[in-house]
């Protein structure tokens, strides 16, 4: 059995019961695994087959890295559960650490950014930085999950990622953002919509956030990622409990390592 053989079996059935749009990442690196080692058989690959692959110049460092975590979750698979190879040889090959980021927008370049963005981004930016929330999970908002709780209105949300179900208690700011979505012409199921009506894709957000961030840089300023909002209001909230408990962390050492950005005001030892 070959590595395309065990990339087929994998994508066909483990791919599936991942989140959407890990799914769409996975398939992509799938082709990108195919072309270097498809012909290869997994038992007799060695560690150093993977240093050209890692050691490859030019851009795509990152993804390279990323690529071969798949892969080595296919051979696990391939391990521990069809028994097709004895061992994952990949447990033997140290990747590079990728560092998580630190770009901390600040509310000076939340504001300006969204200022000149299309209004449906614009609102996306908003529910992002006041919910916490994944752009994947923003376009998934429907007025059917605001819901009366026993203090008042709540946002009631199923993240598709870590499969969380949440309640957010619908605030006054909250509201007022849920007022403008609701002013969008063929107001729909869901709460942010597409021009002709019917639900906000990813690829529709995708689109308006790049055309953003190009007139954002044709401006002279710092690029930034639409997830680093995520960030900005991890940061932004008054705890790393609270903060952890807005964007669903099952663990606080996610959202203090990935998305408290802000500095650590520490006190020095008093002798």
């Amino acid at each position: 059995m070959m590595v395309s053989e065990l990339l087929d079996r994998y994508e066909r059935e483990v791919v599936p019961t991942l989140a959407t749009s890990t799914q769409k990442n996975y398939v992509r690196h799938i082709v990108h695994l195919k072309n270097w080692f498809g012909d290869r058989d997994p038992s007799e690959l060695k560690p150093k087959d993977f240093g050209p692959f890692l050691d490859k110049k030019g851009k795509g460092r990152v993804q390279r890295i990323k690529q071969l975590a798949v892969l080595s979750a296919c051979f696990t698979q391939a391990v521990s559960v069809w028994y097709l190879i004895e061992r994952n040889v990949l447990r033997d090959v140290k990747r590079p650490k990728q560092l998580p980021r630190d770009r901390l927008i600040t509310d000076e370049e939340f504001a300006a950014c969204k200022a000149i963005a299309p209004r449906r981004v614009r609102l996306a930016m908003e529910l992002a930085l006041v919910t916490g929330q994944r752009q994947g999970d923003i376009i998934n908002f429907k007025w059917s999950d605001i819901k009366a709780g026993a203090n008042g209105d709540e946002l009631h949300i199923y993240q598709a990622k870590t499969r969380k179900r949440m309640a957010i208690a619908v605030t006054p700011q909250l509201e007022a953002i849920l007022d403008r979505c609701c002013e969008l012409p063929k107001r729909g199921e869901y709460v942010l919509t597409k021009r002709g009506g019917g639900k906000l894709t990813s690829e529709g957000i995708r689109s308006g956030w790049q055309y953003t961030q190009r007139q954002w840089i044709k401006a002279g300023n710092s690029p930034f990622h639409f997830h680093d909002i995520r960030a900005l209001c991890a940061t932004k909230l008054g705890s790393l409990e609270l903060a952890q408990a807005l964007l669903g962390h099952s663990s606080p050492a996610m959202t203090r390592r990935v998305y408290r950005r802000g500095v650590e005001h520490v006190q020095p030892l008093q002798l």
